[in-house]
């Protein structure tokens, strides 16, 4: 039997996720000097709440002692396993769990165990997960899905935009003054993840703007592998997620969309009012409908 498993960068809707016995393993988020799990003990909706009341939450990579356990269990019960980890540009996750499937590996060497970089998150992340999840569903062998996951996080796109630059600001990740300039001339940086590396792409003034360059953007980007599931994320702006779904079908056609929201680490960083949306560049040699 083989097994997938995420961290809690990764968004799926929770019936995708229990459907197809998808693990997710919590990153910790500290509110208010308290250290909570990430979706265990702390819910996205209340971090959101938090953020409102300007409260800053700062994260923190999963328990080792959580993750060996994990893993550990699997290898007990006689699962095959995937663990795909959030970036390791972005976090230390992705050298911690290589440390301890290799320390694994020794002691259970009939166990097929391999963690993953990601090279992303959210529901890029999300898209590889449920991809690989409905191979196994499949029959495929453990050697070929390893494969497709590789071809899959090689070809995933991640374009996003902020709504409000003072998150930036207040997380020490732009200057105050540029923060404060893109505020008042309503500038909104359109991103993309390359190699696991968050980067602007391009620059627009107002919203509206923003959710048209990111529809032209996947245009052109989505060419080669027009049918699929797309993922739209949005950081607690549901309004936003669904003009921009109507936007992508008005120009593209009706499409398959999975929504949700960026979960509580990802949106700490990049502030209420952010929205994105996930796909593959080019269909990969085995991909289930």
């Amino acid at each position: 039997m083989i097994k997938i498993i995420v961290d809690s960068t990764c968004d799926l809707p929770q019936d995708i996720m229990d459907l197809y016995d998808i693990k997710m393993l919590p990153l910790r988020i500290s509110v208010n000097g308290k250290e909570y799990i990430d979706k265990v003990t702390m819910q996205v909706d209340k971090v959101y709440d938090s953020m409102r009341s300007g409260v800053i939450p700062k994260t923190s990579q999963p328990s080792p002692a959580d993750m060996y356990n994990l893993f550990r269990e699997y290898c007990i019960k006689g699962y095959n396993f995937f663990y795909l980890a959030f970036s390791s540009k972005l976090s230390g996750t992705f050298q911690t769990a290589s440390l301890i499937i290799k320390e694994l590996k020794e002691k259970y060497s009939q166990i097929k165990m391999e963690v993953i970089d990601s090279k992303g998150g959210s529901t890029g992340t999300g898209l590889i997960a449920l991809q690989a999840a409905k191979l196994i569903k499949d029959g495929q062998k453990f050697e070929q899905i390893l494969k497709s996951i590789f071809d899959l996080r090689d070809h995933v796109e991640h374009i996003f935009t902020i709504t409000d630059l003072s998150w930036l600001i207040k997380g020490g990740r732009i200057s105050k003054a540029a923060g404060m300039i893109g505020n008042i001339l309503d500038v909104k940086p359109i991103l993309d993840v390359n190699d696991g590396i968050m980067e602007v792409i391009k620059k627009v003034r107002g919203k509206k703007k923003a959710l048209s360059a990111i529809v032209d953007i996947v245009e052109e980007r989505i060419k080669n592998f027009p049918d699929q599931i797309i993922g739209i994320s949005h950081a607690d702006d549901l309004k936003t997620a669904q003009t921009l779904i109507d936007a992508i079908k008005d120009k593209l056609g009706d499409k398959k969309v999975i929504i949700n929201k960026i979960g509580s680490v990802l949106g700490s960083h990049l502030g209420i009012g952010g929205v994105g949306v996930f796909f593959f560049n080019k269909k990969p040699d085995f991909y289930v409908e």
